[in-house]
């Protein structure tokens, strides 16, 4: 099989290289930058691309050969400015959609995000949801899956993937802060430590990513994708501290929880654990998938990963 995979040098990307590699896939890479792009030096089996998501010409910048499944791993995870998010999550879909279209490829494989319906107070959040996002991040994977569902129409074999938070070995957005608070016990343990976090290692999206090229009813709706064990806030941070040999995290009293409850921003975020955040894998299983990486050795080796690297 050849697999093209866009934002092949981005965090999930270079995991789903790794993943095709392993599977004896021959990949194209595309990339824009020639620096990040020497991980894949060396790396049987790869050929690279250089072209932007937004390139007209990325058709004549491919190779003659006949690419059989598009992984569509880009994407710009900043929660700003508004127009980049619709430049390149939006834009950028629309136009790896025409392309996947143009050269009949078997499936268009499309990384979406849980984003897209976690605006909703449901526990846990299902697939069937409604569109409601809580920014202009979520907004934007919106309006990548209805260029999905239009190009869908059109004839497309695509598939949308929704991964929860995911963490992983160099994950680049939130990982490395929140080690860094953990080992300068800078980061709280709220009362509500107790409350569920669903997570997903990168390798678990990877594998539901290329399991999803076996079944005909993975091409319409979309599919969640999560750890199969939920852990709370506590057993996170613990994981977290004592992989990187960090005492535990102190206990915020009760009272400073409602006082810091009612300052601007950082009350928010408070807030925002203190309920469970659960999402239902139910759909994807049912199709005979169950991510079998689990959460508890996945921290532990991304935060080693931190510690020996960054740390």
């Amino acid at each position: 099989m050849i697999a093209l995979v866009t934002g092949a040098t981005g965090f999930i990307g270079r995991f789903m290289v790794k993943t095709l590699a392993d599977k004896g896939c021959d990949i194209i890479c595309m990339v824009r930058n020639q620096r990040k792009a020497e991980m894949f030096e060396g790396m049987k089996g790869v050929r690279l691309v250089f072209a932007d998501i937004n390139d007209s010409e990325i058709r004549r910048k491919l190779p003659s050969t006949k690419i059989d499944v598009i992984f569509n791993c880009m994407g710009y995870v900043e929660h700003k400015p508004k127009s980049r998010l619709y430049e390149v999550n939006v834009l950028g879909t629309e136009n790896i959609c025409r392309l996947a279209l143009e050269l009949e490829v078997e499936r268009l494989v499309h990384l979406s995000s849980i984003a897209v319906v976690n605006g909703n107070d449901v526990v846990p959040l299902i697939e069937d949801l409604p569109y409601k996002a809580k920014d202009l991040y979520g907004e934007s994977k919106i309006e990548a899956e209805k260029k999905i569902n239009e190009f869908r129409k059109k004839g497309l074999k695509a598939v949308m993937i929704r991964p929860c938070m995911v963490y992983g070995e160099s994950e680049p957005h939130l990982l490395g802060l929140l080690l860094w608070l953990l080992r300068f016990r800078i980061l709280p343990l709220l009362s509500v430590g107790d409350k569920k976090m669903h997570l997903v290692s990168v390798r678990n999206v990877c594998e539901a990513m290329f399991f999803s090229l076996t079944r005909e009813e993975f091409l319409e709706g979309a599919f969640n994708i999560a750890d199969n064990e939920v852990l709370t806030i506590k057993e996170i941070y613990t994981i977290l501290s004592e992989s990187i040999n960090a005492p535990p995290s102190w206990e915020m009293p009760s009272i400073l929880e409602k006082i810091f409850s009612n300052i601007p921003y950082a009350g928010g975020t408070l807030k925002s654990f203190w309920k469970d955040r659960v999402f239902s894998i139910e759909k994807i299983k049912s199709l005979g998938f169950t991510p079998v990486y689990s959460p508890r050795d996945g921290l532990a080796r991304a935060a080693k990963y931190w510690l020996k690297y960054r740390g």
